[in-house]
């Protein structure tokens, strides 16, 4: 890759992926445009990304900064912001005139798809598109390190309409010994690395990434470029696999003087977690899933349960304002309840961090939409239940039911049964 094409490369990739406003934001987390600059707040921390900034006039740069700061501090969330070795150095100062903190300079590396050597890697395998708890790769992430994005974070980001990703392990005589993980800028020519946790084994996972489009899961069309933020011996290692240097990168960080939350507001259920519910469901409360299975749940008291008219929009919102409220009564802040959707992605979430301005919206709804939908305590003390044959709600749980019973009535008419 000669200079201009490099120069092209940078050039769409400071367009396509640094600004990017994508489809749907990661699970948990919301995406603010505010001029060229684009806030992610993932309730945790948040990253402000940007077009390039070559027509902001440089007096009006500090009062955007400023802008961007005030954001996350209203939110109490730690910043953290890419800087580009190819960016004006006006930006750096102005970021470090307001407080922020430099980490140490990256390489941002790319290879052109079509240059490397086609065809799999034996040795390694995609193992999952969601999260699914306790893993060997997990260990081995968490032992090694930085990556450009931890595995966790990449995990945490994952939902069915997010932008595809995959995680890869090698795996010798019959054990896990490397992973590697990535993800797809949905729309862009780009497809990101976020983390390799050994350096003599990136060939490998590069060789296998590389496939045209239609060769793995993770690659929705036509992606030209793979681009990765190395140092040391993976910089190396990618290097002699055929990437080459863009440009260098460094993230300015900005934390709160307070500790800021430890968890999203929403997050998407490992298979264990969701299966262990949905087993317990079906053991204690007789959950069953048959046409011919009516009621096919039985609520302990007390409980109610109110018929459901068509799922008119004006009746499935209020309904799920209803819902959340009374959630929000019988919990405590930081406290998650549990949205689940049978055989589908469920959800564990903080009714109080969500369903307000400038906050993810809450997961699922309340009127069971064609499949059985529930919003549960995870001990199941309280919670509901929306069957899509029957057409009923059923409100279970003394605290849950007295914080709604009254609106519902008001809504659907008087319950169809009830249980003491």
């Amino acid at each position: 890759m000669d200079g201009a094409e490099q120069a092209g490369v940078w050039g769409a990739y400071a367009a396509q992926v640094r600004g990017r406003v994508p489809e749907w934001p990661p699970t948990g987390a919301v995406v603010e445009q505010d001029g060229p600059f684009v806030r992610t707040h993932y309730g945790t921390h948040g990253t402000v990304g940007h077009r390039p900034l070559t027509d902001v006039p440089h007096a009006e740069l500090a009062g955007l900064v400023r802008r961007q700061q005030e954001a996350f501090a209203a939110r109490g969330e730690p910043l953290r912001w890419k800087v580009y070795g190819l960016d004006p150095p006006d930006l750096a100062q102005e970021l470090a005139a307001a407080g922020f903190t430099a980490d140490a300079p990256r390489s941002l590396l790319v290879a052109d798809l079509a240059h490397l050597a086609p065809g799999r890697e034996s040795g390694v395998r995609s193992v999952h598109g969601a999260p699914q708890g306790d893993s060997p790769w997990q260990a081995l992430a968490a032992a090694s390190g930085p990556h450009a994005k931890p595995l966790a974070e990449f995990e945490a980001d994952r939902g069915w309409r997010c932008d595809p990703g995959d995680v890869s392990v090698l795996i010798e005589q019959g054990k896990v010994v490397a992973a590697g993980w990535l993800e797809v800028a949905r729309g862009t020519d780009f497809m990101l690395v976020g983390g390799l946790t050994d350096p003599a084994t990136a060939a490998a996972f590069v060789r296998h990434w590389a496939p045209p489009g239609d060769a793995h899961h993770h690659r929705p069309g036509p992606v030209a470029y793979c681009v990765a933020e190395a140092v040391g011996e993976l910089r190396t290692a990618l290097l002699a696999a055929g990437f080459v240097e863009l440009t260098t990168v460094r993230t300015f960080r900005l934390d709160p003087l307070e500790a800021p939350a430890r968890t999203r507001p929403v997050r998407e259920l490992a298979a264990a977690e969701d299966d262990a519910l949905w087993d317990r469901l079906r053991g204690e409360f007789g959950f069953r899933t048959k046409v011919v299975d009516i009621p096919g749940f039985a609520a302990p008291g007390p409980s109610a349960t109110w018929p459901l008219g068509d799922p008119q929009e004006a009746l499935v919102d209020a309904l799920d304002r209803i819902v959340l409220r009374g959630l929000r009564a019988v919990t405590a802040p930081g406290e998650q309840v549990r949205w689940l959707d049978w055989q589908h992605p469920c959800y564990a979430f903080d009714p109080h961090r969500v369903g307000g301005p400038g906050e993810p919206q809450c997961p699922g709804q309340a009127y069971p939409d064609g499949d059985f939908y529930l919003y549960v305590d995870p001990g199941l003390r309280f919670g509901t239940f929306g069957h899509p044959w029957e057409h009923t709600l059923t409100v279970f749980g003394a605290g849950l039911l007295a914080g709604v019973e009254a609106e519902l009535t008001a809504l659907l008419g008087e319950p169809v049964r009830r249980r003491g």
